[in-house]
C-alpha cells in the first residue's frame, strides 16, 4: 500500500485534481493562481473575524494552533493531542495526526470538546448555511461566546444539500478523531456561516452526519429509480474510496500514459491550479465550458458524453425527446432533471445560432418613467455591511446627468452603518420631495437591504425611504426577466454589456472583487495604494449605476 494522504478537500473536490496530483506525467503549472487568491480573500477575514469574536467572549480553555504553524508538523500533531487528552475545551485549527494507514491528513477550523470527553469539528465558511422554514423544522445552535452548549431555535433548518461540501468536510475531521480515539460517541459537527440571524448574530449550526439527509453519489446507484438518502459520513465514505483509487491507479501509470479521466469544467476551475493542465484537453464548443449558466452537473455532463453528446452544436442538433429515455434512468439524483436538459438545449440552440439574447414577448416593453429617474446600487464589504449608497440622478428639468455617493471607507459598526444609509435616505427625500420621481435598481438586494436596516434601527429616515419606496422604487430585473432568454443568464453585466453595448472602465469588475478592493482601501501598504483602491470602488459602484441607465435606455429603443 502506497504511503500518501489527501485532505479534506479530496472528497469535495474535482476528482480530476486527485488524479493529476498523483499521475508521474503530470505537474502542477508553476504560474500564480491569482483568482485563487481573490476567491478566497473573503474568507480568509471571515473566518479571523469569527476566531476573533470567539476569543473575545469565550471563558473556559482554549489552544490557539495558528500560533504553532512554524512548528514541525509531528510537534504540532503532539501537542493537538497532548491538548486534547487534557480536556481543552476549544482547540482552533489544531493539526490532526496524519493517518497514513487511511490516506487521510487535515486541520479543522476549530475541535469543540463534547460531554463524554471526545471531539466534535466544526468549520467557518463564508456563506449562509441555515434557512427559515414554513414546515415544522428546528436548528441546533450555539453561540461563539459559549460554543459547547447547544440550543433549539424552531423555524429553521441547516441547508444540507445546499452544503454538502461542508459536510464532507467535517465528516473527513470525524473519520480522522475516531481513528485517534478522541471523536465523540454522536457524530455532531457545527459551521459557522455568514447568516445573521435575528437576536442571535452569528451562531454555530450544529448537524448530525448520521444523520440520512444528503443525496448519495450517483456513482452507487444501482436502482436509478429507489434513490434514498444517506448520511454525510456515508457519502464521504464513497468519495473518500473512490480518489483514493484514484490515486492508486494514477500513480502506477507511466509518465506518458493517457490520463484516466477526462475534465469536465466546474466552478471550481475559476482557481483550480490545474486548470491550465485541463483547458487544453477540452473542445471550445465543450458544453461543460460553454453553459456556465445554471449549469449541467458533473454526472450530467458524464451521462451526455457517454450518449455522445459532448459539445453546445452536438446537444444543439439533438432530439431532446430522444435522448431522456437514454438519459433520465442515469440522472436521478437530480430534482427536475428533464427541465435542466430541456433547458441547457436551448441555451445550445441559441449558442448554435450566436445569439446571446432571445426574446420571448412581443410589442413593446413598458417601463415607467419620471421626471427625476435616479439608479441605485450598493457595495457592502467582507463584513456585510453597506459602505456604499451610490445613485445616477437623471434629470428631465435641466438635462443633467450626475453621480453621487454616500461612502465611508472604514470599519463599520452598526451604528455608522445606519449613519450612512439615513444621510443618503436624507439626501434622496431632499432631491425627490415634490417631484414626479423614479428610483431604478438591478433585483430586490439594495431593497432587501434597506429593509434590514430599517428594521433594526428603527430610523424615521429609513422607515419614509420604505414606504415611499413602495411606490416610487421600480426593479429593472423584473422587466428583462419577463421579457428575455439569456444564454449566458440575466445578470446586469451580461445584460448591459451584451445587449446595451456598455463597457465597465474595470477589467475584473465584480462583486467579489470590489470587497477586495474595500480591504485594500482601508489596509493598503501607502496611502497612494488606499487612494487608488478607493477610486477604483467609486469608479465601480458609478458604472453599475450606469449600466442600468444604458440597459433602461436600450429597452426604451426596442420596436
Amino acid at each position: 500500500m502506497q504511503s500518501f494522504t489527501l485532505d479534506a478537500y479530496a472528497a469535495r473536490s474535482c476528482p480530476v485534481k486527485t488524479h493529476n496530483a498523483f499521475h508521474p506525467g503530470l505537474s502542477v503549472p508553476t504560474r500564480a493562481d491569482e483568482s485563487l487568491r481573490e476567491v478566497f480573500h473573503g474568507g480568509v477575514a471571515f473566518e479571523a473575524e469569527v476566531l476573533h469574536e470567539l476569543l473575545r467572549g469565550f471563558t473556559g480553555s482554549v489552544l490557539d494552533a495558528r500560533l504553532l504553524t512554524d512548528l514541525p508538523s509531528a510537534e504540532q500533531e503532539q501537542i493537538t493531542l497532548a491538548a486534547m487528552a487534557g480536556g481543552v475545551q476549544v482547540l482552533i485549527a489544531p493539526l490532526l495526526p496524519r493517518d497514513v494507514d487511511q490516506h487521510r491528513s487535515g486541520r479543522p477550523d476549530l475541535l469543540l470538546r463534547a460531554d463524554d470527553g471526545g471531539y466534535h469539528p466544526a468549520e467557518i465558511k463564508f456563506h449562509r448555511v441555515s434557512d427559515p422554514r414554513r414546515e415544522p423544522a428546528t436548528l441546533t445552535w450555539s453561540s461563539l461566546a459559549d460554543p459547547l452548549t447547544r440550543h433549539e431555535l424552531p423555524g429553521r433548518r441547516f441547508r444540507h444539500t445546499w452544503r454538502l461540501n461542508d459536510l464532507l468536510q467535517l465528516a473527513h475531521y470525524h473519520r480522522m478523531l475516531q481513528r485517534i480515539g478522541r471523536a465523540s460517541g454522536r457524530p455532531l459537527a457545527a459551521v459557522v456561516g455568514t447568516d445573521d440571524i435575528e437576536g442571535l448574530g452569528r451562531v454555530l449550526s450544529w448537524v448530525d452526519l448520521g444523520l440520512p439527509v444528503v443525496p448519495p453519489s450517483p456513482r452507487d446507484l444501482t436502482d436509478p429509480y429507489d434513490v434514498e438518502s444517506v448520511s454525510a459520513l456515508e457519502r464521504y465514505d464513497s468519495e473518500h474510496a473512490f480518489r483514493v483509487e484514484l490515486a492508486l491507479a494514477a500513480s502506477a501509470l507511466a509518465p506518458g500514459d493517457p490520463p484516466l479521466l477526462e475534465p469536465i469544467a466546474n466552478r471550481e476551475c475559476s482557481w483550480c491550479q490545474w486548470w491550465d493542465v485541463c483547458r487544453p484537453r477540452l473542445a471550445d464548443d465543450d458544453l461543460s465550458l460553454r453553459i456556465s449558466k445554471s449549469p449541467l452537473d458533473v454526472h450530467e455532463i458524464q451521462v451526455l458524453r457517454d450518449l455522445g453528446v459532448a459539445t453546445v452544436t452536438e446537444l444543439a442538433a439533438r432530439d431532446v425527446d430522444a435522448l431522456l429515455p437514454d438519459y433520465l434512468p442515469r440522472i436521478t439524483h437530480r430534482i427536475g432533471a428533464e427541465e435542466r436538459l430541456r433547458l441547457a438545449w436551448r441555451r445550445s440552440v441559441l449558442m448554435a445560432r450566436g445569439v446571446d439574447f432571445d426574446r420571448v414577448t412581443t410589442g413593446p416593453i413598458d417601463l415607467p418613467a419620471a421626471t427625476v429617474e435616479i439608479d441605485l446600487d450598493i457595495e457592502t464589504s467582507v463584513g456585510d455591511r453597506v459602505y456604499l449608497w451610490g445613485f445616477l440622478v437623471s434629470d428631465a428639468r435641466d438635462g443633467s446627468h450626475y453621480y453621487r455617493h454616500f461612502s465611508a471607507f472604514e470599519d463599520l459598526d452598526d451604528d455608522a452603518e445606519v449613519a450612512l444609509a439615513e444621510a443618503a435616505m436624507q439626501w434622496l427625500h431632499d432631491l425627490v420631495d415634490g417631484v414626479d420621481a423614479l428610483v431604478v435598481h438591478y433585483s430586490d438586494y439594495e431593497v432587501v437591504r434597506l429593509d434590514r436596516l430599517a428594521r433594526r434601527s428603527g430610523s424615521p429616515a429609513l422607515a419614509w425611504a420604505l414606504q415611499w419606496g413602495n411606490t416610487h422604487f421600480f426593479d429593472l430585473f423584473t422587466v428583462i426577466r419577463t421579457h428575455f432568454f439569456g444564454t449566458q443568464g440575466l445578470g446586469l453585466k451580461v445584460v448591459a454589456s451584451k445587449a446595451a453595448g456598455f463597457a465597465w472602465r474595470d477589467a475584473t469588475p465584480g462583486g467579489l472583487n470590489s470587497q477586495g478592493w474595500f480591504d485594500e482601501a482601508l489596509a493598503g501598504d501607502t496611502e497612494a495604494i488606499r487612494q487608488a483602491a478607493r477610486q477604483r470602488v467609486l469608479e465601480y459602484n458609478e458604472d453599475d449605476v450606469e449600466a442600468t441607465w444604458h440597459v433602461r435606455r436600450w429597452l426604451r429603443g426596442l420596436a
